[in-house]
């Protein structure tokens, strides 16, 4: 485990165990967690069966969605291994866990993050790689063919004072239906 994570998780449970003892006394105290590692490993290996037994009838009715059954299934295991880690506020954020109200809740907030960074980290790849895409040129095609382009006419260019008096005399019912078998 990091230093950076094993400090403060010391610090805090031994607070917390402090803080218990100061509250109840030493032997509640070490009841309480033998009670919650107990318990709450007990509490997931129920909860794990009772996961698998619905998804197994979702699954054979073709109801129920594959990765609410797979976050149920992560979100209990991570539970129990918190649960089974000594001190009070890893117990207590791991029956939080395993509990199936909160777990929902948990699960819906880590899918909408996962999903947005999952967007996110798509745009930026789309960027990335887009930036190192050639430009595409659909300039001259005589030229793939072999031929010069000095050899080909020039076209000829309109310029916008010769589109302005063709176009100024203009009116809609010079766009009318055609008359007499015209086309």
């Amino acid at each position: 485990m990091p230093a950076a994570i094993a400090i403060p998780y010391f610090i805090i449970e031994i607070l917390a165990f402090w803080g218990v003892v100061m509250w109840l006394g030493f032997g509640w105290a070490l009841a309480l967690i033998v009670l919650f590692f107990v318990g709450g490993l007990l509490l997931a290996g129920v909860e794990l069966r009772r996961i698998s037994k619905s998804a197994a009838i979702h699954q054979a009715s073709g109801q129920g969605s594959s990765g609410a059954i797979a976050g149920n299934i992560g979100l209990t295991a991570a539970g129990a291994i918190l649960v089974a880690m000594p001190g009070f506020v890893t117990s207590i954020i791991g029956i939080l866990l395993i509990f199936s109200p909160t777990r929902a809740l948990i699960r819906k907030m880590l899918a909408k993050k996962l999903r947005s960074a999952i967007e996110n980290m798509g745009v930026r790849g789309f960027e990335a790689v887009n930036g190192y895409r050639t430009q595409a040129s659909y300039g001259n095609f005589g030229a793939a063919f072999g031929q010069q382009a000095s050899s080909q006419p020039q076209p000829e260019v309109i310029d916008e004072e010769e589109i302005q008096a063709w176009t100024s005399d203009l009116k809609p019912e010079d766009f009318g239906k055609p008359e007499n078998g015209e086309k």
